[in-house]
C-alpha cells in the first residue's frame, strides 16, 4: 500500500494509487458524516437524559416534600402526646402530692399519740397520785 501521507509525483502516479487515494478519501469522507450523524445522535441521547434528570429530579423533589410532610406531621402527633404526657405525669404528681400531705397529717396525729402514751405510761403513778389527792380533799 502507498503512504499517502508522502506527495507522490505526478509522473509516478498510476490508476492504482489514484484509486487507492480516492477511496482513501472517500472513507474518511464518509467517517466525518457519520462522526457528525454520531454526534446528533449523542446530542438527542443528552437531551433525552436530561429530560430524565429533570423527570427523576421532580419526582425526588416531590419525594422529599413528602417525607418533610410525614415528618412534620409526626413530630408534631410526638408533640401532643408528650404534651398529654407531661399533664398525665403533672397530675399523677399533683395526686402524689395530696396523698404525702394526707400521710404526713397522719404522722404527726400518731407522732402526738406516741408521746401522749409514752407520757401517760411514764407519769400514770404521778397522774394517779394527783387523782387521788384530789378525790381526798
Amino acid at each position: 500500500m502507498i503512504d499517502l501521507s508522502k506527495e507522490i509525483e505526478p509522473e509516478n502516479l498510476t490508476q492504482k494509487d489514484i484509486m487507492t487515494f480516492l477511496l482513501h478519501s472517500t472513507q474518511h469522507t464518509a467517517t466525518r458524516e457519520e462522526l457528525q450523524d454520531v454526534k446528533i445522535e449523542l446530542k438527542h441521547d443528552i437531551s433525552k437524559l436530561d429530560d430524565k434528570i429533570s423527570s427523576v429530579e421532580l419526582s425526588l423533589k416531590n419525594e422529599i416534600s413528602g417525607v418533610r410532610s410525614e415528618l412534620k406531621q409526626d413530630i408534631s402527633d410526638i408533640r401532643s402526646e408528650l404534651k398529654q404526657d407531661i399533664s398525665n405525669v403533672k397530675d399523677d404528681i399533683a395526686k402524689l402530692d395530696d396523698k404525702i400531705s394526707k400521710v404526713d397529717m397522719k404522722f404527726d396525729k400518731i407522732q402526738w399519740l406516741i408521746i401522749s402514751t409514752i407520757l401517760t405510761v411514764l407519769l400514770k403513778d404521778y397522774v394517779i397520785d394527783f387523782f387521788k389527792s384530789i378525790s381526798y380533799h
